[in-house]
């Protein structure tokens, strides 16, 4: 009997995810705990594995589409099954032409109007025959779990019927044959797949096609242009890429944080001269132990530092209840640049942790967040982030806070500066600073107070080294 593989809560409570990519099709064999596909939660690339063994009737969504927690993604059962029947209804056993001509004499004889075979329809319209189910395909009507059910031919007498009471209709054009991939894009680009002339083997439509005909500025068959067609607008040639993946969950929780919570910024500035200095008098003996040592680490202590003293910067507000919630615990995030847009692992227990070992772990996290790898778990639980935009030569930003932390850093580009001290211009090492943070929660001295905190470890090291 088919079993249909409801998506899993895969941790953390997640609600949803997004299909990256199937492993497999319709009519593969799979193994128990073989990856049945990708999915993309919380930024986190997740590989979803089969309950059971069995081969594949039916999948459902497409790369991009969003599946919530409890719905049937799949269904798995015997090889006979596939396209034969839903889930849970065997297929009605056809009558042989023997039994057919039979029962069909029997029914006239006794002055009754023949049935319709079991599992065929009564006259009317001929069906159209179902199409192969394929999961990038466009749908062209409502297509349940198991996908749609290839009918079997009808009878001679059922089909003179049909044609006798269905008015006339145009015979249906050939399929266009493109790989997934192509009709894809085709969507994404706002064409009609139907409208282009194939050039690959057997006139298949390519990659080439799809792209020459979206920016030639054909518009889809019966598609409402909003100004210009496709690939244009009124002004010039332009390119419309689908929101989704890392940059739509990047979308709705910025929006999110700029809704929920009141943003204020402050900025500042740090010594780091002598920070520096003890950075580059260690980064050798760290590069012996396999270890990059950079800034980060150390501002990474002065701000677990500082939250120890300031505790309604390691908080959060809880909306739904109303309430603010202090951590007491201090897992630092940090966001890290990759293709598909910021990530924003973090270092859990970073007050409790060496330099070294900060280095070392923003080493693996930042590399996994590029190749997206991370655990969920390493995305979540965060108390307080840091965003090093100064590492591509930013100076002071307005950082947006990573909801429903309370506090976001962020630094600047380290540079040589002049800077009046004691009524004479010295040649300072110094680090721009910009704290965002959530004036529902922090009042501005406090915040202060806290920007104070982070500049004194960074200026004075030693307080670093005491609290490790």
């Amino acid at each position: 009997m088919a079993y249909e593989f409801k998506f899993p809560d895969i941790g953390e409570g997640l609600t949803e995810g997004e299909v990256v990519e199937w492993k497999v099709k319709v009519g593969d064999y799979v193994n128990d705990h073989q990856t049945l596909l990708e999915v993309e939660t919380d930024k986190a690339v997740a590989e979803v594995p089969s309950p059971k063994a069995g081969y594949v009737i039916s999948i459902k969504g497409e790369p991009g589409d969003i599946i919530k927690v409890g719905e049937v993604i799949a269904v798995i059962g015997e090889k006979e099954e596939i396209g034969a029947a839903p889930a849970g209804k065997p297929s009605p056993q056809p009558l042989s032409r023997e039994e057919r001509g039979t029962e069909k004499a029997e029914t006239e004889k006794a002055g009754k109007k023949p049935k319709p075979e079991a599992g065929r329809p009564a006259a009317g319209p001929p069906a159209r025959p179902a199409e192969p189910f394929d999961i990038y395909a466009e749908r062209l009507g409502s297509v349940g779990v198991v996908g749609e059910l290839e009918e079997a031919p009808e009878e001679e007498g059922l089909e003179e019927a049909a044609r006798e009471a269905a008015p006339y209709q145009p015979a249906r054009p050939p399929r266009v044959e493109a790989l997934p991939k192509d009709r894809l894009l085709a969507r994404e680009l706002g064409v009609d797949m139907e409208q282009i002339r194939g050039t690959g083997p057997k006139g298949r439509v390519t990659e080439d096609d799809v792209r020459k005909f979206a920016g030639a500025g054909v518009p889809e068959k019966g598609a409402r242009e909003p100004e210009g067609a496709p690939g244009r607008d009124n002004w010039g040639a332009v390119t419309r890429a689908p929101l989704r993946g890392v940059r739509r969950k990047i979308a709705r929780a910025m929006t999110d944080s700029m809704t929920k919570a009141a943003q204020v910024t402050t900025t500042d500035e740090a010594d780091a001269g002598l920070l520096s200095l003890i950075r580059e008098k260690e980064k050798e003996d760290a590069r012996g132990q396999g270890i990059k040592l950079t800034l980060l680490p150390f501002i990474i202590k002065a701000v677990a530092g500082a939250l120890k003293r300031d505790p309604s910067m390691n908080s959060a507000m809880d909306d739904e209840k109303g309430e603010i919630v202090y951590k007491n615990y201090y897992n630092i995030g940090i966001a890290v640049e990759t293709q598909d847009g910021l990530i924003v692992p973090n270092i859990k227990d970073a007050d409790k942790k060496s330099i070294l070992q900060i280095a070392r772990e923003l080493e693996d996290l930042s590399g996994r967040a590029r190749k997206r790898t991370l655990d969920i778990g390493e995305l979540k639980g965060g108390t307080f982030t840091i965003t090093n935009y100064g590492s591509i030569g930013g100076m002071f930003a307005t950082p947006i806070l990573n909801y429903p932390e309370a506090g976001i850093l962020g630094v600047g580009r380290l540079m040589e500066k002049p800077v009046a001290e004691g009524g004479a211009i010295k040649i300072k090492k110094m680090l721009p600073l910009s704290l965002t943070f959530d004036h529902r929660i922090v009042d501005g001295a406090t915040a202060q107070h806290f920007m104070n905190n982070v500049i004194r470890h960074i200026e004075d090291p030693d307080l670093i080294f005491v609290n490790m």
